[in-house]
């Protein structure tokens, strides 16, 4: 009697999460698209008080309301310092994507992971499409860009290369969920797909990562299917499972390196930086002429989105790279607890291949990209203390196979 009154609440509970979740993701992803520029100013902050209050501090709330009183108190030791941290960056800021990352991960708390995903997926998606079609019919704005002798299109997002990266979010996402049953038509069409949004945004950097993420993902599920080598079967996730805790931790410390050693007297450098369209340039001047601090402060980015023709507004200085566009914005501990947190996942959950694969590429994307901590791109963050189901051959998993959250709350018992 007492597991199916259990039961009932945890449904009762997940309905409520997801009817505050999705409108919460709707109006994240909708606040990122030009559709935001038809927005009166009593629209405007009617939406970002439901975004940045009233909805996330109601999800979290929820959680922390349902989860028994001996969890709270074990979870809310861990919980609390990054909630202060979170809420201290605020204040300094103006910014709320670290705020946002943080209550998404704790509203997040024993939800089950895959179902967040597929939600998130169908959102997201749906939401896509109809910008995308919005702004192909002139319904909502469309900037156009000319560069590398081609035309680019946002496609209601504020720049090209905004609209490729939530394309290459949506595609790990297809890809972690459904990889394992997908036939040889699925990742034509995958391919397809990413080839078309290439010709419209002319993004080659996610272009490049879109393309490896099915290549690895193909690999992967043959290797994994494949009857005939066992020992490449055994080798395959015990290789990324050891290179887990790396990606993320070694994407930082080369973007941050290449952009300090950055200098006009390096020709290396120089030919690396016209790759990368100036982005070791406009990184090495932000130091300078931004600086770095413990806690962040606020920085009035110019040049976020919004340009036509390639015409960059005057003191254009946006740093597209997520991990020095975090320590810029949000300091010095931020930038070091989100890139910790990441190799923690990535570690803690190194048995699931599908997943480490994902967090290799988000790392490396996000070197050139600055969506590291944005939740209207990367939900994977609600992997920390959501719930995870596992094929365990025994009633007692591993560390690796637990939910991060019962293995905090194991470790504060013992008084780890």
């Amino acid at each position: 009697m007492t597991g199916s009154i259990d039961r009932a609440r945890k449904k009762r509970t997940e309905l409520v999460f997801f009817a505050l979740f999705i409108p919460w993701i709707t109006l994240c992803i909708i606040s990122e698209t030009t559709l935001s520029y038809s927005f009166s100013k009593a629209a405007d902050y009617i939406v970002w008080l439901l975004k940045s209050l009233i909805l996330p501090v109601s999800l979290v709330l929820l959680n922390l309301f349902v989860i028994s009183r001996t969890d709270l108190r074990r979870k809310l030791l861990v919980l609390i310092s990054i909630v202060l941290l979170t809420a201290q960056c605020f204040m300094l800021t103006y910014s709320d994507d670290l705020l946002l990352c943080i209550c998404l991960m704790i509203a997040a708390m024993n939800i089950d992971f895959k179902k967040i995903l597929k939600v998130y997926l169908f959102t997201s998606l749906t939401l896509v499409i109809l910008m995308t079609v919005a702004a192909s019919t002139g319904m909502i704005s469309n900037i156009v860009s000319h560069r590398y002798g081609a035309t680019r299109y946002a496609l209601g997002t504020f720049w090209c290369t905004d609209y490729s990266s939530r394309v290459f979010f949506l595609l790990l996402i297809v890809l972690y969920l459904y990889s394992a049953k997908m036939k040889l038509l699925h990742w034509l069409a995958l391919a397809s797909a990413v080839l078309l949004v290439y010709h419209f945004t002319v993004g080659k950097m996610d272009l490049i990562c879109m393309m490896t993420a099915l290549l690895l993902f193909f690999l992967h599920e043959l290797i994994v299917n494949s009857k005939k080598s066992f020992a490449l079967r055994t080798k395959w996730p015990r290789i990324w499972g050891k290179l887990a805790p790396f990606f993320t931790p070694v994407s930082a410390v080369l973007i941050t390196c290449l952009t300090l050693l950055y200098s006009l007297k390096s020709e290396i450098l120089l030919d690396l930086n016209t790759i990368l369209s100036d982005r070791l340039l406009y990184g090495n001047r932000a130091f300078s002429e931004i600086g770095i601090t413990p806690f962040g402060k606020y920085v009035e980015w110019i040049g976020m989105g919004g340009i036509s023709d390639d015409v960059l507004p005057e003191g254009y200085n946006f740093v597209d790279a997520s991990y020095l566009n975090i320590l810029f914005s949000f300091g010095i501990i931020a930038a070091i607890l989100m890139i910790v947190l990441l190799s923690y996942i990535a570690y803690h959950h190194r048995r699931d291949t599908r997943l480490v694969i994902v967090i290799a590429l988000i790392s490396i994307q996000c070197i050139l990209a600055h969506h590291f901590i944005d939740i209207a791109y990367n939900p994977f963050w609600v992997v920390f203390l959501a719930k995870r189901e596992y094929n365990a051959p025994s009633s007692q998993p591993s560390d690796a196979e637990q939910p991060a959250s019962a293995i905090i709350g194991t470790n504060l018992q013992k008084g780890e």
